[in-house]
């Protein structure tokens, strides 16, 4: 990902920086919900195969937000 598209998506919605990492506590509680679901011998296979989709739906978030987070603190 490019420093100018992560300038361009933080352009979109302007976080406080609280809020920011309030959001990434809240996708840091997701992610280790989805680890749980993904290692849980009760769920089908099915299950934890949408659980690691997700799960990588939430990492790429999660590093995104990051990316935000950190071009605000050097701008």
């Amino acid at each position: 990902m490019t420093k100018e598209r992560l300038n361009n998506a933080g352009k979109h919605m302007n976080y406080t920086f609280n809020e920011q990492l309030k959001i990434d506590g809240l996708i840091k509680q997701k992610i280790r919900d989805l680890h749980e679901q993904v290692n849980n011998p009760d769920l089908s296979e099915r299950q934890k195969e949408q659980a690691r989709l997700e799960l990588k739906q939430y990492q790429e978030l999660q590093y995104k937000n990051r990316m935000i987070r950190q071009i605000g603190v050097l701008t």
